[in-house]
């Protein structure tokens, strides 16, 4: 059995940049943020950011706030029903 590789913490930001295919570098250069906070919020090792940086992340990737930094819906779903 081959062993389990570690990816790291998959976080929306991460996905984003996979669909688009851009790149950390690419986002901080269209975003001027520096790449060492993309590659922080992309790890999951920093999640507070100030409003001005987050509408410039997503302005970069012609996303909104909640697109790439908004809670997932099923992680507060209420509705026992499921």
């Amino acid at each position: 059995m081959p062993p389990k590789i570690n990816y790291g913490k998959i976080t929306k930001l991460r996905l984003i940049l996979a669909q688009k295919g851009v790149t950390q570098t690419q986002l901080a250069e269209a975003s001027a943020v520096e790449a060492y906070l993309i590659s922080q919020l992309c790890s999951g090792k920093k999640t507070n950011i100030r409003m001005e940086t987050a509408k410039r992340i997503c302005f970069a990737l012609g996303c909104t706030l909640d697109e790439v930094f908004g809670d997932d819906e099923d992680e507060y779903d209420d509705d026992d029903s499921k």
